[in-house]
């Protein structure tokens, strides 16, 4: 059921746009807010997602609006926005996580070209840098990507001087060390990881691996994936290593920004 947007929670996130505000603190903010606003959707967490997602949507043309108005060009305003469709699309409102949502339509995240930045993202040492993500749409060609990195420097710097950075950073289950041997190493997914230099492991990795490769591979929860019938290169190597009783790992890495 398609929810009507409510005035506080859409105002909320309009307040938001440009500002690189935390957005899991914006999801918290916004999920209690449509419950004052929606008294009828109190114990209906679904209920809630869609009341949520209705303000998302509501804000995103302010979103587009702000982006252009600050540097980005109409088609990466568009192409950030459209990001939101897409996921819940693809992965539904909770599988994609309301953080996500909020990120993309406060202008946290912008695609430029074939990837996706992040703005106020920092490693744990407090150095400032900028966030990579890899949206689906379509091959992960190096020369798009070589292109998009090209590119991003001035965009990020005109959306948000005060967010500038010197590194990138991006966490994925692609940079997983043992990708390369499984798909090759001259596989897209592969020379993409190549490019950055793994950070010493987390003690969540090997768990957020799975689930993370599970969700973007096979377009499901991890159950589902694991019982799965794999289809193409990629899918058959992530079921290959868990039918042989082992784990896939979510690693940080990060690359100079030139």
């Amino acid at each position: 059921m398609t929810r009507e947007a409510h005035p506080a929670a859409v105002a909320l996130l309009t307040g938001a746009v440009g500002r690189v505000v935390d957005p899991d603190r914006l999801a918290t903010s916004l999920t209690r807010c449509v419950r004052e606003a929606a008294p009828d959707a109190r114990d209906d967490d679904d209920a809630q997602d869609e009341f949520a997602l209705a303000a998302v949507r509501a804000v995103l043309p302010s979103t587009r609006a702000w982006l252009v108005a600050h540097g980005a060009t109409d088609a990466q305003a568009a192409a950030s926005v459209a990001d939101v469709d897409r996921k819940r699309d693809r992965y539904g409102i909770r599988g994609t996580g309301l953080s996500w949502f909020c990120a993309v339509a406060t202008g946290r995240v912008v695609a430029v070209g074939r990837l996706q930045f992040e703005l106020g993202v920092s490693l744990p040492d407090g150095t400032r840098a900028w966030g990579v993500h890899v949206p689906e749409t379509g091959p992960l060609e190096p020369d798009a990507c070589d292109r998009s990195f090209a590119a991003a420097p001035d965009v990020l710097r005109r959306l948000a001087p005060e967010h500038t950075a010197r590194v990138w950073s991006c966490r994925s289950w692609t940079l997983d060390p043992g990708l390369p041997h499984a798909i090759g190493a001259q596989a897209n997914l592969a020379r993409f990881a190549d490019r950055f230099t793994l950070e010493p492991p987390g003690p969540d990795d090997e768990h957020e691996g799975d689930e993370s490769a599970a969700k973007f591979v096979f377009g499901a929860d991890l159950a589902t994936a694991r019982v799965a019938t794999p289809v193409g290169r990629v899918q058959r190597a992530v079921a290959d290593r868990w039918s042989g009783g082992a784990h896939w790992t979510e690693r940080t890495g990060t690359a100079p920004v030139a």
